[in-house]
């Protein structure tokens, strides 16, 4: 049986849906990375015996729905495209009347508007989870976490306006949320690894010994590392959707997983960081005897209720006048 399909619609649809097996080839291969990675988190949060371990465990598995929700997403848009793409065939549609067929209308279009959504919300939950780092390094103040917030809501918001919208000319909103969510991630970074150098800068004055140095300067290098990583694949999608569609294809499909990977990341040291960290506090303050100086460590919630890449250290010394009474 011979068939005469119309060349503007199969070939806009065949290129389409070849960009978006692309995204789906990626993604998966980072999505099987991230389950293993998740069950590890899993494995090593479990055995942590510390208060707010529960609620570390709940925002893992809230990560590995969402990311399972966008996977699913992608298998399921590379169905439907391929089922449209068989009904331009064999119903002979042209580019004109592509809008008529039932299913690019009530699936297609609704499945590419819930990944975009769920990519938004996806992104909300990561910055949240940092942003309750940052809150808990800097000793439950609120105040710091203002403009960060802000951003996060405006990222939101531009995000899901820019994914919804309908028309051509809204498309390159989604730049601007990008943008806010790059911001977002930097201001972030910029609060959390500069108050932990602040702390390590204030105990240097106390601790002699390296155990707490060290372990400040893993804390920062695991901050730093990933809020570069994440900024690194914000703005391949940026310059993906500037300048090329396969670019945008690989790019989103590495985020939607590194949106996961990184904070599951963070979490998977948490747990294996933290077997060691009351054995090497104890250790450091029992070996160091101040000569007639009182110091005070002051934990945010203890040291068994937050790990050391969570929790921070305040050193207190008495003044100099006290070593001459």
């Amino acid at each position: 049986m011979q068939y005469n399909v119309h060349s503007g619609a199969f070939d806009s649809h065949w290129y389409f849906m070849i960009n978006h097996l692309l995204q789906t080839a990626v993604s998966l291969l980072l999505y099987s990375i991230y389950i293993n990675l998740f069950l590890f988190s899993l494995h090593t949060l479990s055995r942590r015996k510390a208060v707010g371990t529960k609620l570390l465990i709940v925002a893992s598995c809230i990560m590995a729905v969402v990311s399972s929700a966008q996977m699913a997403l992608d298998v399921a848009i590379n169905v439907a495209e391929a089922r449209l793409l068989q009904q331009i065939v064999h119903l002979q549609i042209s580019e004109h009347s592509l809008m008529t067929v039932p299913l690019w209308t009530s699936t297609l279009l609704v499945l590419q508007t819930a990944q975009r959504i769920i990519f938004a919300m996806n992104n909300f939950l990561t910055d949240a989870f940092f942003l309750y780092r940052c809150y808990i390094i800097w000793g439950f103040q609120k105040k710091p976490l203002i403009l960060p917030g802000l951003l996060m809501l405006a990222t939101l918001v531009m995000g899901i306006f820019s994914f919804t919208a309908r028309n051509a000319d809204t498309a390159a909103d989604s730049r601007i949320s990008y943008s806010l969510a790059v911001a977002t991630n930097l201001v972030l970074t910029a609060l959390t690894a500069g108050r932990i150098l602040w702390i390590r800068r204030e105990a240097s004055h106390v601790l002699v010994e390296n155990a707490f140095r060290s372990r400040y300067n893993r804390a920062i290098g695991v901050i730093l590392e990933s809020g570069m990583i994440y900024c690194l694949a914000v703005i391949f999608l940026v310059i993906g959707d500037s300048l090329n569609v396969e670019i945008l294809s690989i790019g989103f499909g590495i985020a939607q997983q590194l949106l996961n990977i990184i904070p599951t990341f963070t979490l998977v040291y948490i747990g294996l960081s933290n077997t060691n960290t009351a054995g090497s506090s104890h250790n450091v303050i029992s070996n160091y005897t101040p000569s007639r100086s009182a110091m005070h460590t002051v934990y945010s919630s203890g040291p068994s209720s937050a790990p050391a890449v969570l929790y921070i250290t305040k050193v207190e010394t008495e003044g100099r006048e006290m070593e001459s009474v």
